[in-house]
Parts: structure tokens; C-alpha cells; sequence
């Protein structure tokens, strides 16, 4: 199976001090209690497709950051990124990615800058329609002037203004590298699934099918519905049921539904790449999660995938371990916990970390 990271050293990034993450297998479940940093560990891993672009930084801010009702901005959200019981804003990491050791610091200051009124409207998602010249005022406006260093040289730099919800980097950067994907654990209630690549294979698709007759045995096809729309691109995926008169929307169907095809799809979809998926066993009922999770390890066996999974889920992490038995020696578990400041990890083998669970009681968590 893949291993494109072999390992990632956390300076500081969010609430993470000192960590060193190493040796990754093709799967690697990620644990540990609330808070200990598992979802900033594949924040990183995300980033890694460019880390001196700007824009797959603003795709890290999480989403409560950028509330507009609630007067939050682009600014609050960058400033979430930095450590916040510290005065110096300041990320650091170390990543071997691709056989290729890379080294990433971002750095950030707080100062004011006079932007004119109509400038900083435009920021805050106004539209200054026909204002005049005349009614223009200066501000002075609070801002943080961030910069990226990859590999000791100075990458790109951008400011973001308090009150912003407009984001437009400087120097934004074409220099995508390798095919990452990432599952929030809501990602599934908005009904977006990766299925275009799943339809145009056949022997997949039957697969899949299969896989999901757990969570409705009557399930004949799935299919793409455009007609309607009226716009291209706009259509919907409809699943056609010997339980329905009709095909219905995916969107229709439960949670559980809706998560297995976005994981089985986005497996495919992240061929050759990385997949993440935070708290993957989400909306997933436990008498299915045997099938599913032994598909996706499996899919991503095949398409050259390697799998970052967090959890806080005792069961949830025994099934994964044991869903695909000739996959388990390519699998590691890393349990995260915090102390003295920092955070401290404990790595164990698929194979250790069942024997260790099962035959000594053991807490993986």
C-alpha cells in the first residue's frame, strides 16, 4: 500500500506543541480525547499540497471563524491558526513528503494600516455601488501581515484586515502538487460525493452497490440526473430502489447512506494521493461499518491511497483494525495526549494494537 508522508514534526501549530509523528503506514488512525490536536494533524497533512499558497491556508480556517452573523471574519480565522497562548504568531512543521524533506514556518504581526473607506467596504462584502469621491474618509484599520518560508526562503506574504470577508491573497501560486482529499465530519449532510469516477468504471460501481444493499437491500443503480436542473453541472444523484416508486435524490436518503458513498467514492477519487477523513466514523452505524471500512481500506489498496483516519470511537477503531485482516499489518495507530505543554504521542502496529486491546485491555484511545 501508498506511504507518500512518512512524517510529519509539529513545531507549533493551533494548540499543538513539539510532536513528532513518525513512521506512517498506508492507513494511520489518529486518536486521543478531545482537543489533543487530532484534527490540526490532518489540517497539516492538508496543507501539503501547497504550502506557500495562501488559499489552502483560508481552506483551514475553520468554519465557525468566518460566522459573518456573528461579526467573525477572515481575520479572526487566521489568528485561530496561531498558538493563542503565545504573543509571537508562528507555525513551524517538518514533513517528509514524496521521499523529499521540507520545512514550513509562517509567521504573522499585528499592526494598523490606513485604508480608505471604500477600500475597506469592499473587504467587509460591500457593494459601494455609485458612492463619490468626495465621501471617502480614511480608517486606520487593524491587520496581520503574515508571511511564508518554505525551506528557509521566503514563499509568499499576505495581509488580512480586521473585518474581512473578502479574501484575495497576494502571489497566489499554481504549483498544486499530489492529489489530497479531505472528509469533514459533516462533509456528508451536504450531499457532496465524488461519484463521477465511480460510474465510469463498471466493475466499481457493481462493488459499490453491493456494499451499500447494508443500508438499503433494495438498491438497483445510482445514477446522474441533469435533465431538470436546468443548468449544466447543477444536477443531482438519484438512487433507483425497488422500495420506491421512483428514483430519489441521494440528499433524501439518511446520514448513513449519504457517508458511505462520499467515503467510498472520495477513495476513488484520491487515487494515487492522500485521503483524510476526520472522524470518519460518523453517521456510519456500527452493523455497517464492517463492509464499508473494508472497501475503502481496500479501494485504497488498489489505487495507490494513503489513509489518515481520526476517531475518538473505541468500537469504531476495533472494526477498522479488523474490517480487512490482510490489510491490518499495514496499518498504525497513533494516540495523542497532552502533557507538560506539550503533545505526546504513542505509536502502535495494527497487529500490537488489536493484541494489546483485546488480550490486555489495553486503551487505544
Amino acid at each position: 500500500m501508498a506511504i507518500h508522508v512518512s512524517e510529519l514534526n509539529i513545531d507549533t501549530y493551533r494548540g499543538i506543541k513539539s510532536l513528532r509523528l513518525e513512521n506512517f503506514s498506508s492507513v494511520n488512525i489518529i486518536t486521543g480525547d478531545n482537543n489533543c490536536g487530532k484534527t490540526s494533524v490532518l489540517e497539516l497533512l492538508r496543507s501539503l499540497r501547497n504550502p506557500s499558497d495562501f488559499r489552502v491556508w483560508r481552506e483551514l480556517i475553520r468554519r465557525d471563524s468566518t460566522n459573518v452573523m456573528e461579526g467573525l471574519s477572515y481575520y479572526e480565522g487566521f489568528c485561530d491558526l496561531f498558538d493563542i497562548n503565545e504573543e509571537e504568531m508562528y507555525i513551524k512543521y517538518g514533513v517528509e513528503y514524496e521521499n523529499e524533506k521540507h520545512e514550513i514556518i509562517i509567521s504573522g504581526e499585528v499592526s494598523e494600516d490606513e485604508l480608505l473607506s471604500t477600500e475597506y467596504m469592499k473587504l467587509q462584502g460591500f457593494s459601494i455601488g455609485g458612492r463619490r469621491k468626495e465621501q471617502d474618509y480614511t480608517l486606520n484599520v487593524k491587520k496581520i501581515q503574515m508571511n511564508i518560508h518554505l525551506d528557509g526562503a521566503k514563499a509568499s506574504e499576505s495581509d488580512v484586515y480586521e473585518g474581512q470577508i473578502r479574501y484575495v491573497p497576494k502571489g497566489v501560486s499554481k504549483n498544486d502538487r499530489g492529489n489530497i482529499i479531505y472528509i469533514s465530519p459533516s462533509r456528508h449532510t451536504t450531499s457532496y460525493v465524488y461519484l463521477n469516477a465511480v460510474l465510469d468504471n463498471s466493475n466499481m460501481y457493481e462493488q459499490m452497490l453491493d456494499v451499500l444493499k447494508e443500508y438499503d437491500e433494495d438498491i438497483i443503480s445510482i445514477n446522474y440526473d441533469n435533465l431538470n436542473s436546468g443548468r449544466p453541472g447543477r444536477g443531482v444523484y438519484k438512487i433507483l430502489s425497488k422500495s420506491h416508486q421512483k428514483a430519489l435524490p441521494l440528499n433524501m436518503y439518511g446520514d448513513g447512506m449519504k457517508k458511505a458513498v462520499l467515503l467510498m467514492s472520495a477513495a476513488i477519487a484520491a487515487k494515487d494521493g492522500i485521503l483524510l477523513i476526520d472522524e470518519f466514523e460518523t453517521a456510519i452505524h456500527t452493523s455497517a461499518m464492517d463492509r464499508t471500512f473494508a472497501w475503502v481500506i481496500d479501494m485504497c489498496k488498489r489505487l495507490n491511497v494513503q489513509v489518515f483516519l481520526t476517531s475518538h470511537s473505541k468500537e469504531a477503531i476495533d472494526k477498522l483494525l479488523k474490517c480487512s485482516p490482510e490489510n491490518t499489518s499495514s496499518m498504525a495507530v497513533y494516540t495523542l495526549s497532552k502533557r507538560d505543554n506539550r503533545t505526546v504521542v504513542r505509536r502502535l502496529d495494527g497487529k500490537t494494537a488489536i493484541e494489546v486491546q483485546d488480550n490486555m485491555g489495553l486503551e487505544l484511545r
